[in-house]
């Protein structure tokens, strides 16, 4: 059930950008629309400091993801049921890390960190995204699949994001104080545990068969 809810929320990340830490205080909303796969749902986002949160609805169905790009930490919310999930440090959270990285001006040194291939990532150049000053970036993710993201000069923040299998864009930018109450779990929910899964034993060697006593009165 929970892994349902987190494609929904934020289907196909391509690029997780791996992120030291973020020059914080910008505060802002958005939409994210999902220009591929066909079929996306789109999600509003709330931007705190170093604190992130996605928000979807399909149908009644309502679906909150809370990050927190310094601790790596997240909790995967949902209201109607009132439980959540937490992700501790140490265990990757959907999408975590990804939207904010140190500095628009040098993403890759990270990025080649995080996926263990030195020389997969380039910046393009100044490009803008609607009427917003971006710097473009190409690379290539843990899959081997290329991609292009951009950063916002002014926000320090993933604003458009493409590769093969998925691509989305924040739109309706709006740059204003958001309510510390949107990143915290209200305290009448209960906590769910993520299950990790299970591992297949390894297959041991049936032992060795003994050779047969020998019997005294043979010998």
């Amino acid at each position: 059930m929970i892994s349902r809810r987190i494609a929904h929320l934020i289907p196909n990340l391509l690029f997780l950008v791996p992120l030291s830490r973020p020059i914080l205080a910008q505060e802002f909303s958005a939409d994210m629309v999902h220009t591929k796969p066909a079929g996306a749902l789109p999600s509003k986002v709330f931007v705190k400091g170093d604190k992130i949160r996605f928000e979807t609805r399909n149908g009644e169905h309502h679906s909150i993801l809370i990050l927190d790009v310094v601790q790596q930490t997240g909790f995967m919310v949902m209201p109607e049921s009132k439980v959540y999930a937490s992700y501790k440090p140490g265990r990757s959270a959907p999408g975590m890390p990804f939207f904010h990285p140190a500095g628009s001006e040098d993403a890759c040194s990270a990025w080649e960190k995080y996926v263990n291939k030195p020389g997969s990532c380039a910046k393009v150049g100044e490009e803008k995204v609607g009427d917003r000053a971006a710097v473009k970036y190409k690379g290539i993710a843990r899959s081997g699949d290329p991609g292009f993201l951009w950063i916002d000069r002014k926000l320090n923040f993933v604003i458009k994001w493409e590769g093969q299998a998925g691509a989305a864009e924040l739109q309706n930018i709006r740059e204003t104080s958001q309510a510390a109450g949107l990143f915290q779990i209200p305290k009448d929910y209960e906590q769910m545990e993520v299950k990790a899964q299970k591992q297949t034993p390894a297959k041991q060697a049936p032992p060795k068969a003994k050779p047969a006593a020998k019997n005294p009165q043979n010998q």
